[in-house]
């Protein structure tokens, strides 16, 4: 692997820290969809021995975002169209059920300020930045939702997904503008106390972050990997 070493793990917590490390690294886009994970350079990388390294993987494969290859090791998760398609159709479902909870009591401070954050952004917003704001505004109405099942199960989506949104970003100009909007179109709904809208906007949104996702993958299947 050649990739930016991770900072050394502290000895409390020694399993979970390393878990936290392994999946920022895999989320954040460190390590890239396709990419070989070793158990050795990861071990040396956060200074621990291999033991907790193993683990974490193990765990890791548990929720999708590793794939254990017999004979061949242990791989970022490359998701097919299928599997995007399949993600996508749980989460639009999902996302829906949670802004419907969030309009029986809506935070009103915090989506006004979310309202400012996206106003301020633009088409030339950096993709990073952006992203970084949707993943909080989403895993925020994930929280309010009341839910901690839907909470839990709408995170293992996402960071399913995010594994090559970031990619699909980059091949399409106009996504971002749409994507804002959206975002934007969802709070005021809240705020407006229309929760019929605010389903729709939502399942709009969902549906076009999936149509970039899947128009990309099909067209660049090759475009965010990175072969071992």
């Amino acid at each position: 692997m050649d990739h930016k070493p991770l900072t050394p793990a502290t000895n409390q917590g020694l399993r979970q820290i390393v878990y936290e490390r392994l999946k920022d690294a895999i989320v954040s886009g460190i390590f890239k969809p396709g990419s070989k994970l070793s158990e050795i350079e990861l071990a040396e990388q956060l200074a621990v021995s291999r033991t907790p390294v193993r683990e974490a993987i193990r765990q890791l494969s548990q929720t999708g975002l590793i794939t254990l290859t017999p004979r061949r090791g242990a791989f970022v998760t490359l998701p097919s169209l299928k599997d995007a398609a399949d993600l996508y159709e749980l989460r639009q479902a999902l996302e829906v059920i949670a802004i419907e909870n969030v309009c029986e009591n809506p935070p009103i401070k915090e989506l006004q300020l979310f309202r400012e954050v996206f106003s301020e952004m633009s088409s030339k917003t950096p993709h990073e930045e952006y992203l970084s704001e949707d993943r909080r505004f989403h895993c925020f109405l994930y929280e309010c939702s009341g839910n901690k099942y839907l909470h839990r199960t709408l995170n293992n989506i996402v960071d399913l997904i995010n594994l090559c949104r970031p990619y699909s970003m980059q091949s399409e100009p106009t996504a971002l503008s749409v994507f804002l909007k959206g975002h934007l179109s969802i709070i005021d709904a809240v705020l407006a106390g229309d929760c019929d809208k605010a389903k729709a906007e939502m399942s709009e949104h969902i549906e076009d972050t999936k149509k970039s996702l899947l128009t990309f993958l099909k067209l660049h299947p090759e475009d965010y990997t990175n072969e071992d």
